[in-house]
C-alpha cells in the first residue's frame, strides 16, 4: 500500500495514528496556490463562507488532539476545486461566487481542469483510502466523520441551531450522536441545513460507501466557531458526544 503524495492536496494530522474515529474537513482553508493573483474582491470572497468553512479545521484540529485521531484537511480553498463535490458536479470548479467572478477559474482548459483534479482532488481521496485501508489492514474499522460549518443566514433565512447531523444510510449512528450533542444542550437538527441523501456529503459517502463504513457529516453553525476562543469553548462538547458515539 503506497503512501500518496498530498503535498498539493491535503494537510494530516497525526498520520501514523490508528484510531478508530478518522476526521475529514474537506473546506478547511482559504488559500489558493501560490503565485494566483488575486483582487481585493475576490480575496474578501475567499474569506466568506464562499470560500472556506469558517472555523471548521480548527475544531477539527481540537477534536483530533482530544480524541488521538488522525485528521485530513483540504489544502486549498473550495473555490480552487471542491472536495466535496462529484467531478461531475457543476460546481465542482465555479466559474462565479454570489456574482463576483473568480479569474483563476475563467476560461479554465480541459487540460488544467483535468491536472487540477489530478494533483489536488484524486489525491484528497487517495489520502482518506490510504488511511482507511491502514486500519482494515490492521482490523480496525474506523468511523469516517467531516467537520463542516454553515453561515447562520442565508438567502435571508436565519439557521437558530448550533449543529446539524447529515446522514445517508447511517442513521441510527446519526440518531445516537445527535442524542450526545443534545445533551450537551446543543441544538441539533438532522439533515439540515443540507441533505446527505441528496449527495451533499459527497465527500465522506464515497468512503464510508467504497468500504461499507460508518459514515456522518457534523455541520456546525459558524457563530459558534468563528474565532479560536470560540472553538475551544465548544471542542470539549463535541468531542465527548462524538466519544459518546465511538462507543456505543
Amino acid at each position: 500500500m503506497e503512501q500518496p503524495d498530498l503535498r498539493t492536496a491535503a494537510v494530516v494530522l497525526r498520520p501514523r495514528s490508528i484510531s478508530s474515529l478518522l476526521l475529514t474537513c474537506e473546506h478547511a482553508s482559504k488559500r489558493l496556490p501560490a503565485g494566483i493573483p488575486v483582487s481585493r474582491l475576490e480575496r474578501k470572497t475567499l474569506a466568506s463562507h464562499h470560500g472556506i468553512d469558517i472555523g471548521a479545521w480548527t475544531l477539527t484540529r481540537e477534536i483530533a488532539s482530544r480524541l488521538s485521531a488522525t485528521a485530513l484537511g483540504g489544502r486549498f480553498s473550495r473555490l480552487w476545486i471542491d472536495l466535496n463535490r462529484a467531478i461531475d458536479d457543476p460546481e465542482l470548479i465555479r466559474s462565479q461566487a454570489e456574482g463576483t467572478g473568480l479569474g483563476w477559474n475563467l476560461n479554465l482548459s480541459r487540460r488544467e481542469r483535468d491536472l487540477r483534479i489530478k494533483t489536488v482532488h484524486d489525491r484528497y481521496h487517495a489520502g482518506i483510502d490510504y488511511q482507511v485501508l491502514r486500519r482494515l489492514d490492521r482490523n480496525v474499522r474506523p468511523f469516517l466523520l467531516s467537520i463542516h460549518s454553515f453561515t447562520d443566514r442565508f438567502n435571508g433565512r436565519h439557521r437558530d441551531f448550533d449543529c446539524g447531523v447529515l446522514y445517508h444510510r447511517d442513521g441510527s449512528q446519526a440518531r445516537v450522536l445527535a442524542a450526545a450533542l443534545r445533551e450537551e444542550d446543543l441544538a441539533v437538527r438532522y439533515n439540515a441545513p443540507y441533505s446527505g441523501k441528496l449527495g451533499m456529503m459527497y465527500a465522506i459517502h464515497r468512503h464510508g460507501a467504497a468500504y461499507r463504513l460508518p459514515c456522518l457529516e457534523l455541520e456546525v453553525n459558524q457563530n459558534r466557531i468563528d474565532s479560536r476562543n470560540k472553538v475551544l469553548g465548544l471542542a470539549p462538547a463535541i468531542s465527548r458526544a462524538i466519544g459518546r458515539l465511538l462507543d456505543s
